[in-house]
């Protein structure tokens, strides 16, 4: 008899490198470059209807996803901050907590292997907001910063106002706060390869294609996706 067969519950770890991008839907700013990021958790997966080949697949899982930008465009400060910045990037390396629920279709066992596709949504929510705005001349001046928290109202002094004799001008502005919740499409593909007892490795590709607005400026629309690797061990 297969050492599953019996099994109607898998708990285990994962993980996984991943490589991120921006899809930007409207404004003007554009995706700067991959960048590679990293996430790990647990994973708990339910039997369904009785049935071996179907599987309700949980995550608990901390993301970290870069999302590199450019603006097309020159920016001006605020706060009475009048000068004007050219090439401006926006390098955010923000730290999600991502809840994925899936549905798992897994093969036979064949040879002690199992082959399994997934379809799902994901739920995250940034826990740590990080950016590092580059730009010409810096944005930072001579404060010795690289990198701020986007959304602490006391670094407002870092987002772009486009302050013009106390008028904004809405082409040359940008805030760079991010939203705090981000839903994605989820959808994988892989293989568990059974190692000895209750024991499986897991291995596979999964893309989470985002659906949300991930900046807060109403100017800008912008998706992050990502493709991870995912390596990972069930009991």
């Amino acid at each position: 008899t297969n050492h599953n067969q019996a099994k109607s519950f898998s708990f285990g770890f994962k993980v996984s490198p991943n490589f991120a991008w921006v899809k930007v839907q409207e404004g003007p700013m554009t995706n700067n470059g991959l960048g590679l990021g990293f996430t790990y958790g647990v994973t708990a997966d339910f039997m369904l209807l009785k049935n071996q080949n179907y599987w309700l697949s949980t995550e608990l899982d901390v993301t970290s996803l870069p999302s590199k930008v450019q603006h097309t465009g020159d920016l001006k400060g605020s706060s009475g901050n009048n000068a004007t910045y050219k090439n401006v990037q926006f390098n955010y390396n923000n730290q999600y907590l991502q809840i994925p629920v899936s549905i798992k279709f897994k093969t036979d066992d064949l040879g002690g292997m199992k082959y399994y596709m997934q379809f799902g949504l994901g739920m995250s929510f940034a826990m740590q907001k990080k950016v590092e705005t580059i730009s010409d001349p810096s944005i930072y001046g001579n404060s010795g910063l690289t990198s701020h928290d986007p959304n602490n109202p006391s670094n407002d002094i870092y987002d772009f106002a486009g302050i013009d004799n106390n008028k904004p001008d809405p082409s040359l502005t940008f805030k760079d706060d991010i939203n705090t919740f981000r839903g994605s499409m989820i959808i994988g593909a892989g293989v568990e390869y059974h190692l000895s007892g209750n024991m499986n490795m897991v291995a596979g590709l999964k893309f989470d294609n985002g659906f949300t607005d991930i900046f807060a400026d109403a100017r800008v629309n912008a998706r992050n996706n990502f493709l991870s690797l995912q390596v990972g061990l069930t009991f």
